[in-house]
């Protein structure tokens, strides 16, 4: 069992968010009723989450037909780290619709060469669970896979065949496992 400040250290953060003012940095206020989980799609060896951090706060976008889709989301996790790149009270750019953004905090999972897959997903399911128990949200109605706002098989890893099941059920009961497991304080 451990206290969510023993979890929070576990989780390995560090800030380092998109400068304001930047394009892809919204400013606008989030109210995050849901936590919604990506991966990468980025299988290029070294595309950990100091790379995504980069990405992030210095590109701040991909090209998509010839355009810029501008980009942010909350946190980017691997297999040794946790960046958080947005405040939790400000929108990012990450769901694809317009309530996926307005309503839930995003978390990048990284999935590149020579990753511990399954060590990112436990770091991923601690952090979601100390937001989860930082913002009283029940994990199965708050956790949501990025297909659930737009469709796109993501996060890629989590699904099968391309749709949410076991490997997904897994992922939300492993947070649940760890949130069960903070100690209740009791106000004196």
């Amino acid at each position: 069992m451990a206290s969510r400040a023993e979890l929070g250290q576990s989780l390995g953060l560090t800030i380092s968010h998109i400068p304001e003012g930047r394009p892809n940095r919204s400013g606008s206020p989030l109210n995050p009723r849901f936590i919604t989980v990506h991966n990468t799609s980025n299988t290029d060896f070294g595309a950990d989450a100091e790379a995504h951090s980069r990405l992030v706060n210095q590109t701040g976008y991909y090209e998509h037909e010839g355009k810029k889709r501008w980009v942010s989301w909350h946190y980017t996790v691997d297999d040794d780290t946790c960046i958080r790149h947005l405040p939790l009270n400000e929108i990012g750019w990450h769901a694809g619709t317009r309530e996926g953004n307005a309503e839930s905090i995003g978390i990048e999972i990284c999935m590149n060469k020579g990753i511990d897959q399954a060590r990112a997903f436990d770091r991923a399911q601690r952090l979601i669970a100390c937001l989860c128990h930082d913002l009283n949200l029940e994990p199965k109605n708050a956790i949501r896979a990025h297909q659930h706002w737009s469709g796109k098989a993501c996060p890629t890893l989590l699904l099968d065949d391309g749709e949410l099941g076991a490997k997904w059920e897994a992922f939300v009961a492993g947070v649940e496992s760890y949130l069960k497991a903070i100690p209740v304080v009791k106000a004196v």
